[in-house]
């Protein structure tokens, strides 16, 4: 049976629809722009129901991320040439005279397909936004497990990589982006948002970014380590004013620019930011251990926050040993052969622990 014209246009809402919540998503790859941009050349009604959709959400300047895209053009094409098949990209009208014209000669917004485009646009996109807590201004966490990593865009643009055993609340408004580091460690690329500042929270110590990125780690203890691998953050343990429209950090922040990390204990700011090892700092992202001559215990407690079983060292000679080295953060049998390789240390390893002792040769 040969579909009618009303199922055909249904069938084209439903897939304008899915263009748009695609689009909104975020940058659409090469990939699918290029087949988002032969949809809408395939056929005028392609570029009227997918504006139609943008206008029933009331988003027709956001309609498409991708200014290579020209949907006002190809609108006019199809309102002068109901009959084209193929619409060119070479003609562009006002966006006044686009709404004007729409609204006058496109009766169709009432029809049944643009309100199955609207329905579809509408449930497709309430879960998508609700679901990480944008459109209705809910808080969302996002959590990893002991030896477990994050890596999620989210609904802003932000790239948010978390570490092992760590949690974040996101939280929206009109005009910021808050993060609240519950626990662990947290890094952030930061998108870039003219409206909405975006503010980092861990215990007392507050985080501007000014456009970057950058890594936050909430010990147990409640210290805060903010490292900056990209552009500036301001740190303050002050309770910012409220956020304006440019991305100047509170009066008497800290300063944290690139390679510099700042590490705020029992509530004590310290006077500058110091120079950091990136390459250390953040080689989690990588999933790894980088090490330049650290304290074997603080390489052991670093190992611990990934692996299953333990590594425990009481002698407090051997936690003070200086160490160096580059693993990977999930193999803890690669690291205990390097332990063993070295002068004077022993390793005893059971299905519960990897010890670590002085050999009685040493």
């Amino acid at each position: 049976m040969t579909p009618s014209a009303d199922q055909i246009r249904e069938v084209i809402a439903q897939q304008a629809g899915a263009w748009f919540v695609a689009n909104q998503a975020g940058p659409l790859d090469e990939a699918d722009r290029a087949g988002f941009v032969a949809w809408l050349q395939a056929s005028p009604i392609h570029v009227e129901e997918y504006l139609g959709v943008a206008l029933v959400a009331r988003d027709l300047p956001a309609a498409a991320d991708d200014p290579a895209v020209p949907l006002e053009s190809l609108l006019a094409q199809a309102l002068a040439d109901e009959t084209a098949n193929v619409v060119r990209f070479d003609e562009s009208i006002s966006a006044d005279n686009l709404s004007r014209r729409y609204r006058v000669s496109r009766a169709w917004l009432l029809t049944a397909s643009a309100a199955a485009a609207a329905v579809f646009f509408l449930a497709t996109s309430f879960a998508w936004w609700a679901r990480d807590g944008e459109f209705l201004g809910l808080p969302k966490t996002y959590r990893t497990a002991h030896g477990e990593q994050l890596a999620q865009r989210l609904p802003d643009g932000t790239w948010l990589h978390l570490n092992t055993d760590s949690a974040v609340t996101v939280h929206y408004s009109g005009s910021e982006r808050v993060v609240d580091v519950d626990r662990g460690q947290a890094n952030f690329q930061v998108a870039r948002d003219t409206r909405r500042r975006f503010r980092v929270v861990a215990g007392d110590v507050q985080v501007i970014a000014l456009g970057t990125h950058f890594d936050v780690y909430r010990e147990l203890d409640n210290t805060a380590v903010i490292t900056v691998i990209e552009g500036t953050v301001g740190v303050t343990m002050e309770n910012p004013r409220p956020p304006t429209t440019d991305t100047v950090p509170p009066l008497h922040a800290l300063r944290v620019t690139a390679g510099q990390q700042v590490r705020i204990e029992a509530g004590i700011m310290p006077a500058e930011a110091v120079a950091v090892n990136l390459q250390e700092a953040v080689a989690w992202l990588k999933r790894q251990i980088v090490f330049e001559k650290r304290p074997l215990g603080e390489v052991a407690d670093e190992f611990n926050r990934y692996t299953q079983i333990p590594i425990e060292i009481d002698d407090p000679a051997l936690q003070a040993l200086a160490v160096s080295g580059v693993f990977d953060a999930y193999d803890t049998d690669s690291f205990a052969r390097f332990l063993e390789s070295l002068d004077g240390v022993a390793v005893q390893r059971t299905g519960t622990r990897i010890r670590v002792f002085r050999s009685p040769q040493g």
